[in-house]
């Protein structure tokens, strides 16, 4: 067996021997962390959120309970708006300083939102704010619910003039073409977007979407339990992809109208679509900034700290298993070395 293959093998049982046998917390006493660790999350559900969000992106409602009995009795866990002041002032970060982050504004959110403000801790919920309420629907929830509903093998779309065509034979089939669509969206401008979805739409005219996002209702409940609110686009549109124009209205409009609907100041901003596909520009960091935002937020895996780009900050991804977050937080932190201030 190579050993790149044992590695994998003995991993999830070497985390779980690190906690079980208190390595976690010595780590924290003998080497406090002097950096930010900003964990993202996206929805808290099991197998049956699969047809509205990517399996990549779920947690468990069990494992999120364990996440939060943890980082609350053994981090600090800050308030975004305030550990983003202490970054932009270069002041010093508690030891062992976490923030909580949710991107998308998924329904499940509530319900982590109530179990937050249950353990006496907080975090930022980044909304969708065109798609909260039903306005409209979430694209990549409707993407998945869409393909998984035509009835036909094959999927046949146009596209610039082209003809586009995938295979759904299997469930591979669908969630392989679900994957290739998800990229089409990313990386073309809203109105080609939408284009595809209308025909998507036409191919599944009995598939339906069901409320799988917060309503305002629902945001209003959170930021009286303690939430910050922030915003993360009006429809989760690929920025860059979008062109300067859309996607400076998709920044700006997406505040007005969070502000607008809860009557909160909205100061912290989230950039959608991070991984493979280019999300983020220094161009675009500008708009953020000039739209009013004191700070924003990528999907780059590492840990924030003064010397981080403010319109750029790193995030942690997170994982089902408390001990696979653990590690990144207490093994892998001396892996990442603070950046200086750069665009991406």
């Amino acid at each position: 067996m190579k050993l790149a293959a044992v590695r994998r093998k003995l991993a999830p049982g070497l985390k779980t021997t690190l906690l079980g046998t208190g390595c976690y917390s010595a780590l924290r006493r003998i080497r406090p962390s002097r950096v930010l660790a900003i964990l993202r999350y996206h929805a808290i559900c099991g197998p049956e959120g699969h047809t509205y969000a990517d399996p990549a992106i779920c947690i468990s409602p069990a494992a999120f309970e364990r996440h939060v009995k943890y980082l609350a009795a053994n981090y600090c866990v800050l308030p975004l708006p305030e550990a983003v002041a202490a970054l932009r002032s270069h002041k010093a970060l508690p030891a062992n300083a976490i923030a909580i982050t949710f991107d998308d504004g998924y329904a499940d959110n509530l319900w982590a939102a109530r179990l937050l403000a249950q353990h006496g801790v907080t975090g930022t919920f980044f909304l969708t704010a065109g798609c909260i309420g039903g306005e409209q629907p979430f694209w990549p929830s409707e993407v998945r619910a869409l393909i998984l509903g035509i009835a036909a093998s094959d999927l046949r779309l146009t596209l610039n003039g082209n003809a586009l065509e995938l295979p759904l034979r299997s469930t591979q089939d669908r969630l392989t073409a679900i994957s290739r669509i998800t990229r089409l969206f990313k990386s073309h401008p809203v109105p080609v977007r939408e284009r595809l979805r209308e025909q998507l739409r036409a191919l599944a005219p009995a598939a339906r979407l069901p409320s799988v996002m917060l309503t305002w209702a629902d945001a209003a409940e959170m930021h009286r339990l303690g939430m910050t609110i922030g915003s993360h686009t009006l429809t989760h549109a690929n920025l860059p992809s979008a062109g300067l124009e859309d996607a400076t209205r998709e920044i700006v409009a997406s505040r007005q109208t969070i502000e607008r609907a809860l009557h909160i100041p909205v100061t912290l901003f989230a950039y959608p679509n991070g991984g493979a596909e280019r999300y983020v520009t220094p161009e675009l960091q500008r708009v953020v900034e000039a739209a009013g935002f004191h700070a924003a937020f990528s999907s780059r895996n590492g840990f924030a700290s003064p010397g981080s780009n403010t319109y750029a900050l790193e995030r942690i991804q997170v994982a089902e298993r408390l001990e696979d977050l653990l590690f990144g937080l207490e093994v892998e932190r001396f892996a990442f070395k603070p950046r200086q201030a750069a665009g991406c």
